[in-house]
């Protein structure tokens, strides 16, 4: 048998899908104590993304320079609070919050079967969060 596989019409060899993919657990499994900031934040700190986003922001930049590329000011200025170290909460837990819907109920519990809180579409859309943290 042959076949090919594409994505939204796109050959296999045409995009990495690492990049645009990932894999999220049919299961919630959450410290239910926690808030859903906390538990990005979390997620965040165990992947180690702060450190290298802010080695990923200073590479950047040395290539725009050397480059002469202009960049966007609304870009410039996430990437630039994004490789802040030391602050309490991640821009970049700011912004998952806020594409998946959860910044209106960032400091609510995430609870579980036994612990009120969150519904569960926003439980499954936390894990989905979470996992997007532990991409490759």
């Amino acid at each position: 048998k042959t076949g090919s596989i594409t994505y939204n019409g796109h050959e296999i060899d045409e995009f990495y899908v690492r990049r645009t993919s990932a894999y999220i657990s049919q299961t919630d499994n959450h410290i239910p104590e926690l808030t859903v900031r906390e538990t990005l934040d979390f997620g965040a700190r165990c992947q180690g993304a702060e450190e290298g986003f802010a080695a990923y922001t200073k590479d950047l930049g040395r290539l725009e320079n050397e480059k002469n590329i202009r960049p966007s000011p609304e870009i410039d200025a996430f990437m630039k609070a994004s490789s802040v170290g030391g602050k309490k909460h991640s821009v970049n837990t700011d912004y998952i919050l806020k594409v998946l819907g959860l910044d209106i109920c960032s400091d609510t519990i995430v609870g579980n079967d036994m612990v009120r809180g969150v519904s569960g579409g926003q439980r499954k859309r936390v894990t989905t969060g979470f996992s997007l943290f532990f991409r490759n």
